[in-house]
């Protein structure tokens, strides 16, 4: 009987480290010339997969078309999201334990776009019978708090309105509202708090980038590229099945955008609804990815706003729905 345990016992443990081979991709084998350089490195010079011992980048910014972030630590990885007017820009660093880097993402999403057949909001399906999603490989396991500094709302709001809009659309995505009659599908012990008011910011700087980790999660407004209206920066420990969401940063572009709480006041004019490009991004922070507008326009992650002076992304579709409801 005890020969027997043991038998299972290895055979667990053989199925396992076959897990952790598959989980780690194998890592380049020369050493490209951005290793050697300073600063920050371009995505697109360093290959998908790099070992840190041949290519030291440890604490260096990597960029792509826009947005970037810092290398993460041993057994996390950093998603960087940008909502743009344009589309979406999105980048994955992974750092594995045993020393591999794995960058996905890389290249200019909106050109990919482009070269889709060309639908629109007008064609694509109605949102409550488009079941199109795409699934990052991260959810919310427990509860995740969240703060908001109010010394960075922007003239146009006043900070209670900035914070009931940002609880507002973090609640639609952790309650899945939708109009769709589809219910609540993410379950009761799985949710995101929010935990008051703060002095910190979003680590996410004017460029675009994820600047580091301080183990927060923070929205706040400030600086970023002339075409985002938002970043979202989402580090994940890495764990069986899903990654485990750790914190989430959200920053919103004040600088080249106005926003408001009211979207379809007759006094609207240019400005963006504040709850749904909250909405949208706490998608991210819930493990959605972004999915493309030229076919599915009416779901609140497909990769454009709607534009300014409208509130459609505050509703989930079915397909928003749906995505959440695979993972939890």
């Amino acid at each position: 009987m005890r020969r027997l345990g043991l038998l299972c016992a290895a055979f667990a443990f053989a199925a396992l480290a076959v897990g952790m081979i598959t989980r780690t991709p194998a890592a380049q084998t020369t050493s490209p010339e951005a290793c050697q350089s300073g600063g920050s490195i371009a995505a697109a010079a360093l290959p998908k997969t790099l070992d840190l011992e041949n290519c030291p980048i440890g604490g260096r910014v990597i960029t792509d078309n826009g947005i970037g972030t810092v290398v993460p630590g041993p057994g996390e990885s950093v998603y960087v999201d940008a909502l743009t007017r344009d589309g979406s820009q999105e980048l994955e660093v992974t750092r594995y334990r045993n020393g591999t880097v794995e960058l996905r993402y890389v290249g200019d999403e909106s050109e990919e776009e482009q070269g889709e057949p060309e639908i629109g909001a007008a064609s694509s399906p109605g949102e409550c019978s488009d079941g199109a999603y795409d699934d990052l490989n991260s959810k919310v396991k427990g509860d995740l708090l969240w703060r908001f500094n109010p010394r960075t709302t922007p003239d146009e709001l006043s900070r209670k309105g900035a914070v009931r809009a940002i609880r507002s659309g973090t609640a639609n995505i952790a309650n899945t509202r939708n109009n769709c009659r589809l219910g609540d599908r993410v379950p009761s012990y799985v949710s995101i708090s929010y935990d008051g008011s703060t002095r910190d910011h979003a680590q996410v700087g004017t460029g675009g980038s994820c600047t580091g980790n301080d183990r927060k999660t923070v929205v706040s407004f400030g600086r970023l590229p002339k075409t985002a209206l938002a970043v979202t920066c989402t580090v994940v420990a890495l764990e069986d099945g899903y990654d485990r969401v750790h914190w989430s940063d959200i920053k919103i572009n004040k600088t080249n955008f106005n926003w408001t709480t009211r979207p379809e006041a007759r006094s609207c004019r240019g400005k963006y609804d504040l709850a749904s490009t909250v909405t949208h991004e706490r998608g991210h922070t819930f493990g959605l990815d972004d999915i493309s507008e030229s076919s599915h326009a009416k779901l609140t992650m497909s990769e454009t706003s709607n534009g300014p002076c409208q509130s459609s992304e505050r509703s989930l579709g079915r397909g928003d729905v749906l995505g959440l409801a695979s993972k939890y």
